[in-house]
């Protein structure tokens, strides 16, 4: 799995990270699923994928903006702020999203990219550590 084949699932836009920490994107207040990327594929225990990261949110704005980018919250949280921040990664990572009805919603749908991502690199992605 990587990003190309989220694009059946309605992740069609990329952001870089650098843009939204400085304001340029308009981020939805609803829930939702975001998946961080890498700007270029990286090796997995089978394969090759960019995905970093999936996630789900009851409020993406929130979630990305104050939490990833502002480093509250729980230990991976505050590990992605380390990655990005502390380790200047915003230049090389791309987000995107969708939006779903409900967080119930958004729990299934990242739960199925976990296992779907799981059972194709026989791995969870590299910022994720536990379904």
């Amino acid at each position: 799995m990587d990003s190309c084949s989220l694009i059946r699932y309605g992740f069609l836009k990329w952001y870089r990270m650098l843009n939204i920490k400085y304001g340029s994107v308009d981020i939805p207040s609803c829930p939702g699923v975001y998946v961080f990327r890498l700007n270029r594929c990286f090796g997995r225990l089978q394969g090759l994928s960019d995905i970093l990261y999936i996630g789900h949110a009851k409020n993406l704005c929130k979630r990305i903006l104050e939490n990833h980018l502002g480093g509250k919250g729980g230990k991976t949280t505050k590990r992605i702020h380390y990655y990005l921040c502390k380790m200047n990664y915003l230049e090389y990572v791309e987000v995107s999203w969708i939006t779903v009805d409900s967080v119930k919603d958004s729990m299934s749908l990242e739960k199925l990219l976990l296992r779907e991502y799981e059972k194709d690199h026989h791995e969870l992605p590299p910022w994720n550590r536990a379904l």
